[in-house]
């Protein structure tokens, strides 16, 4: 089973590579930055409400249910980057 503190480094993480791919678009003033900005607050928004479902994950179940999620919201993440050109 997987650590919390494990899990934690891996949402911070992908928190982080979002915040600094969408920051360089917004910095060098591409066509998408306002949607960059968007996907910034979107991705603070989802690290704040995944932290309380780690830390409240007792077994085996909730931290596949955890995993599944970070891993679909990964996808829609990277989806969205992609469109921003």
């Amino acid at each position: 089973m997987a650590s919390k503190k494990n899990i934690k480094k891996d949402v911070k993480q992908m928190v982080y590579d979002i915040m600094d791919d969408c920051d360089y678009v917004v910095v060098s003033g591409g066509k998408g930055a306002d949607k960059a900005t968007k996907l910034m607050d979107d991705a603070v928004a989802f690290y704040e409400t995944m932290i309380p479902k780690i830390n409240g994950a007792k077994n085996k179940a909730d931290f596949k249910s955890v995993r599944a999620e970070i891993e679909e919201k990964a996808i829609g993440f990277v989806t969205e980057m992609n469109k921003l050109g």
